[in-house]
């Protein structure tokens, strides 16, 4: 049974005859800010419910803190429909699935940690405070768009920044400069400058 709800507090507890396993697909806007406690409400109120989330921009930190709460997929709410059927029905059958996002990361990760360790530890990236911004961006995964509104500069100068940074980084694709920017951040070698919501 389909039951599309505007909030969460609107849900209602399925008939006790129905022993099913319920998909709850949860919109990105119904997450808000804390998208982990949502989850973990849900799964309180609906303990044997499978919680889908879809959002509107892909953040690694927020889908490993949503899968962590409980929930069995977290994708980009552009999925195309067939994808987006087959992925509920891997998830009935009680799969926990993982958007192509992860692919790239995953793949990015590899050519990162095949590079020899002491390049990373010598390589002096020389990056000016703009372009340690603009890193710190894309580390979370955000777009252009939103780049260029948090840290006041136009989408063509967030583009030229991004350009720069892949050459000085030696890396080809936003993904692995993100990829990166983290392995420095653990290392302790980089502080990202820019804040996080």
């Amino acid at each position: 049974m389909d039951e599309p709800v505007d909030d969460l507090d609107s849900l209602s507890c399925p008939a006790t005859a129905d022993t099913g396993e319920h998909l709850i697909v949860v919109d990105g806007s119904l997450l808000g800010r804390d998208g982990p406690a949502v989850v973990g409400d849900i799964l309180h109120r609906f303990p044997d419910a499978r919680v889908i989330a879809l959002v509107s921009t892909f953040e690694f930190t927020e889908m490993a803190a949503i899968y962590a709460a409980g929930a069995y997929a977290y994708f980009l709410d552009q999925i195309p429909y067939q994808s987006l059927v087959a992925m509920m029905q891997m998830v009935a059958v009680g799969q926990k699935v993982a958007p192509p996002e992860i692919i790239d990361l995953l793949d990015n990760l590899l050519l990162l940690t095949e590079m020899p360790a002491q390049r990373h530890a010598t390589l002096a990236y020389d990056l000016g405070e703009r372009e340690w911004e603009v890193l710190g961006a894309l580390e979370r995964g955000l777009p252009n768009k939103t780049i260029s509104r948090d840290i006041g500069i136009s989408e063509s100068a967030v583009k030229a920044t991004v350009k720069s940074l892949l050459k000085k980084l030696s890396v080809t694709n936003r993904t692995q400069a993100a990829v990166l920017a983290r392995e420095l951040a653990v290392q302790g070698q980089a502080c990202l400058a820019c804040p996080r919501p």
